[in-house]
């Protein structure tokens, strides 16, 4: 084989490895949709309980992003958010994110963190965040995670298991610089769940992102799921 031809033979093999990593099974979206929602549905149950107040949940979505718009997914690159990060173990494993505003910490804080042990006023804001602040928002992190993953594990008939939280106040991109690095290797764009949960008296929001492997895919695909009729949670 002639160097010219070895050439064009290398050029189609990398062409056609890059299709392959562009058009990777995504499953069925519809069904991704509607485990988005099962999971912040549960979630926010379980946030409801935590605060004692009705939360609403907006139109959760689940769409295939290419990695460079991912970061878009939380406001944008630049913005200053409070990110609790968890792997997620077992047969449909990826990465769940839970994120807060920066501006909307304290709000969150003053729900969950009784006045005498708050931080002082005007602090709270993530970067000045006490012992027991920090410890605070870990917790709802694990809690909203199990919650979600318990309804992920009901619907698809496998077990599902969060890691302990990592928390960080920091620019979107900076909190998921770790997942994109991970994912680039494997693939040139990432399914993505969404949801938000809102509690309207406090103006309280906060976002779940779940980010399966390209392995859990398949899984994921095989739910058994219905659309659940919109409503608030809680009390």
């Amino acid at each position: 084989m002639t160097t010219g031809r070895r050439g064009r033979v290398k050029r189609r093999r990398s062409a056609r490895h890059r299709a392959t990593r562009r058009t990777a099974p995504t499953g069925d979206l519809r069904r991704f949709h509607v485990l988005s929602e099962a999971g912040a549905r549960n979630a926010a149950t379980a946030l409801s309980q935590i605060l004692g107040r009705p939360l609403r949940l907006a139109v959760p979505w689940a769409r295939v992003l290419p990695l460079e718009k991912v970061k878009e997914m939380a406001g944008g690159a630049s913005r200053v958010v409070c990110a609790l990060s968890l792997k997620v173990y077992g047969e449909a494993r990826g990465n769940l994110l839970v994120v807060f505003r920066r501006e909307q910490v304290p709000i969150l804080l003053g729900l969950v963190v009784p006045r005498a042990h708050a931080a002082p006023s005007g602090a709270g804001d993530g970067h000045t965040l006490n012992d027991m602040e920090r410890s605070a928002l870990m917790e709802i992190g694990n809690i909203l995670a199990c919650a979600y993953l318990n309804a992920l594990s009901h619907l698809l008939g496998v077990s599902l298991l969060p890691s302990i939280p990592g928390l960080a106040v920091d620019m979107v991109g900076a909190v998921t610089d770790h997942l994109l690095i991970e994912l680039a290797a494997l693939a040139d764009s990432a399914v993505v769940l969404a949801s938000q949960v809102h509690e309207p008296a406090s103006g309280l929001k906060g976002s779940i992102f779940f980010l399966p492997h390209p392995s859990a895919l398949v899984v994921l695909g095989r739910a058994q799921v219905h659309r659940a009729p919109a409503a608030r949670v809680g009390r």
